[in-house]
Order: structure tokens, then C-alpha cells, then sequence
């Protein structure tokens, strides 16, 4: 090929993906479902990292019934999410449901703005929120299906938005607590309660429905919840429960091991947090853009090998050094863990995406709660430094897990 026939080859592709980028700039639909995103990120952060603290405060209860309206919203959240999920993929209509679960997140936030009683909130703000927290697979499933629609690597796209939601995760929290500092609960969470009354519309307005799946493709009513997972699947879906978990415990157990044990400030734990957040973002999207080329449970594997090492070598970092440059492993292992078993799990339920998205968030629920409800007595046994042991232990079982669910034949993005 000729220089000037070399070039023009050249600028007429740079001219298509301009056309591209500009076409996805301005799709409505895509501004929709980014605004969502944000939307639920920011106001799911500021109620998951305010929630103990207002009913210590304004309820007036102590660990004891805080930790159990945190696993009863945590038990429903589950359960109802298994049933939306269900249900988007029988019906087909997505919007809808994001739309009513981003309804319901609202009047459940609502009633922490109106309710200072324990057992009435639990009724009205748990339950309605457990409901409401469904939005999530959903938002997951729409995600997917709007990127095989446009024709965007389904990866790489999931991977842009779980980033969004980590920078939501970043700045929901400070925001939220500035506003408890400054204008109370109250204010605080009729705020929340707008953002997701504005989720809502948006749905409606901007997300276009998908029409309902043919009857040939709907699961049979008869047929299980879990039917066609494959043993890869199962030992996945363990995988992340076991790493899920101990990231609970070490977002729980880090503030008072840097504090406590290291006799630092508690500065720095914000600044461990906040370097493993930031470097989350990057990491989610170069990973989501070769995730084909790696392989996606090869990565997971990779990720599960790296929260082992992370937490072998955490008690023996005594340095501010040491402990910030632990965090480019915590980063990698929680950046994959947030964005790839779920796209792993709707390819191997193509035909029930909502199930699928509903089954990682889920573990992803399940393994929060089991950090949680073990952290603390398993932090008195042993002390602050060497429950990290028994994280690595648990990262080592989830890895030697991913390796033996590994399946010979092809598979899609279940074999690396």
C-alpha cells in the first residue's frame, strides 16, 4: 500500500471511531443509564456507610440489634433479588423493575427521614430497602444487554461502569457525612431519598425497554433457580463468597490494626483506604479492555492468588511504606473481584442474565455478611494482626477452589 493510500486507510478509520464515540455520546439511552449508575452508586454508599451510626445515634440501639437489622435487610436483600431476578429474565422488561426497585430504595430511605422507632423502621425502611436493593443485579443485567445491543465488548463496558461505581464509593461516603455534620440525618437522607425518586424517572424516561424474551427461551417454571449452572459456576460463586468475606473483615479490622496495634494515625487508614479506592478505577479498566485476551477466570484465579499474598504479608508490614504498597495487590484482587465473576456468570446464563447478575451480588451480599458477623469474635481470639492469617487461609481456599472448578472442554469464559 502506498503512503497516501496508507494514510487515507488511516483518517477514514479515525473518522469511524469518531462517529462512533459522538454517536455514544449522544445516546440518550447511554446518558440514562450512566446517570443510574451514579445515582444508585452515591446513594447506596451513603446509606450502607451511615446506617450503624444513625441507629446508634438516633435509634438509640445498641451492637447487638444493629448487627441484626443489618442481617435481616441483608437476608431479604438476597432473597428478593433471586426473585426480581427471575422475574426481569421471564418478563423481559428490566426498565420496569429498575425503575420500581429505585422506587422502593426511595420509600425505604424515606422512612429514615420520618421513623425513630427500631422495630417500625426495620419494618418500613429494611424491608423496603432489602426490596429496593434488587435494583442492583438489574442495573447489572440492563448493563449487559445494552452493551450486546450497541455492539460493545460487553466486558470492557461492564468494567466502565462497576468503575463509576467505585468512584462512586469514593465520593458518596464523604458527602453523605458532611451533611450529617452539617445539617443531620434527616437532611442527609432526604437527599438520598431524592437521588434515587430521580433514578426512578430517569429509568422511565431515558432507558428504552427490551421486548420480553420468546417463550422458547424462558426457563421453565418447573425447572430450578439453578439450573445449567456447571460445577466452574458453583465453585466461582464459592470463590467470591470466600472473597467477599474477607475483604468485609479487612475493612472492618484495618482502622484498628493501623490504630491499635501500628500506633498510627488514624489519617493514615483513610489513606490506605482511599489509595486502594483510587487505583481500583484504573486497574478495573485496563483489566475489563483484556480480560478476552487474559482470560476472565484466569484473572479471577490471578486475583484470589493475590488476596492471599496481600493478607499473608499484611501482619509483617510494620512500615508506612510497606502498608502502601500492599495496596496495588489489594487493588487488583478487589478490582477484579467487583467487575469479572459477574460478566463470567451471565455468559454462562445467557438466556437469564437477571439470575445470573442476581446469583454474584448475592455472594457479594452473603460474603459481606459473613465478614461481618465473624470479624468481631475472631478478632478477640487471635488480635487485630493475625486474623489477616485467617484471611489468606480462607483467599488460599478460594483460590485452590477457582483452580480444581476448572472445566477441560470449552466453555466460553468459564475456561482461561
Amino acid at each position: 500500500m502506498t503512503s497516501t493510500g496508507f494514510t487515507a486507510a488511516l483518517w477514514g478509520r479515525a473518522r469511524v471511531l469518531h462517529g462512533s464515540a459522538v454517536g455514544l455520546v449522544r445516546d440518550g439511552a447511554l446518558t440514562g443509564l450512566v446517570a443510574n449508575t451514579g445515582l444508585i452508586g452515591v446513594s447506596g454508599a451513603m446509606m450502607s456507610t451511615s446506617g450503624s451510626l444513625f441507629l446508634a445515634e438516633e435509634i438509640g440501639v445498641g451492637p447487638m440489634l444493629i448487627g441484626l437489622f443489618f442481617l435481616g435487610r441483608g437476608v431479604l436483600g438476597v432473597l428478593s433479588g433471586l426473585a426480581l431476578g427471575a422475574l426481569s429474565d421471564r418478563i423481559g422488561n428490566r426498565r420496569l423493575l429498575l425503575a420500581l426497585c429505585t422506587l422502593l430504595s426511595a420509600v425505604g430511605t424515606f422512612a429514615y427521614v420520618v421513623v425513630r422507632d427500631y422495630y417500625l423502621l426495620f419494618a418500613f425502611g429494611a424491608v423496603f430497602f432489602a426490596l429496593g436493593s434488587a435494583c442492583f443485579p438489574q442495573l447489572l443485567a440492563y448493563t449487559r444487554e445494552f452493551a450486546e445491543t450497541r455492539s460493545l465488548d460487553t466486558t470492557f463496558f461492564n468494567s466502565l461502569l462497576r468503575a463509576l461505581t467505585s468512584l462512586a464509593w469514593v465520593v458518596g461516603p464523604p458527602i453523605g457525612f458532611l451533611l450529617i455534620d452539617t445539617q443531620g440525618f434527616g437532611v442527609m437522607y432526604l437527599a438520598v431519598t431524592v437521588m434515587y425518586v430521580l433514578a426512578c424517572v430517569l429509568c422511565l424516561w431515558l432507558l428504552p425497554n427490551r421486548p420480553a424474551p420468546a417463550a422458547a427461551q424462558l426457563p421453565s417454571a418447573e425447572g430450578s433457580l439453578f439450573a445449567g449452572l456447571r460445577r466452574s459456576s458453583w465453585t466461582l460463586l464459592a470463590a467470591t463468597v470466600l472473597l467477599l468475606a474477607v475483604n468485609s473483615v479487612y475493612q472492618i479490622d484495618i482502622a484498628l490494626f493501623v490504630t491499635e496495634q501500628l500506633a498510627y494515625g488514624t489519617s493514615f487508614t483513610g489513606l490506605l483506604l482511599g489509595l486502594t479506592s483510587a487505583l481500583e478505577i484504573p486497574v478495573m479498566i485496563y483489566l475489563g479492555a483484556r480480560a478476552e485476551r487474559i482470560g476472565k477466570r484466569r484473572l479471577v484465579t490471578y486475583a484470589a492468588g493475590c488476596a492471599t499474598v496481600f493478607f499473608a504479608a499484611l501482619p509483617l508490614a510494620e512500615s508506612r511504606l510497606a502498608l502502601l504498597a500492599l495496596q496495588v495487590l489489594n487493588a487488583f484482587f478487589m478490582a477484579v473481584m467487583l467487575s469479572i465473576p459477574v460478566t463470567i456468570l451471565q455468559e454462562t446464563m445467557p438466556d437469564r442474565v437477571g439470575v445470573a447478575s442476581s446469583l454474584f451480588t448475592g455472594a457479594f451480599q452473603v460474603g459481606v455478611m459473613l465478614g461481618g458477623a465473624t470479624a468481631g469474635a475472631v478478632i478477640a481470639w487471635i488480635g487485630y494482626g493475625r486474623v489477616f492469617w485467617v484471611c489468606a487461609l480462607l483467599a488460599a481456599l478460594a483460590t485452590a477452589l477457582l483452580m480444581l472448578g476448572r472445566e477441560s472442554g470449552p466453555d466460553g469464559a468459564q475456561v482461561p
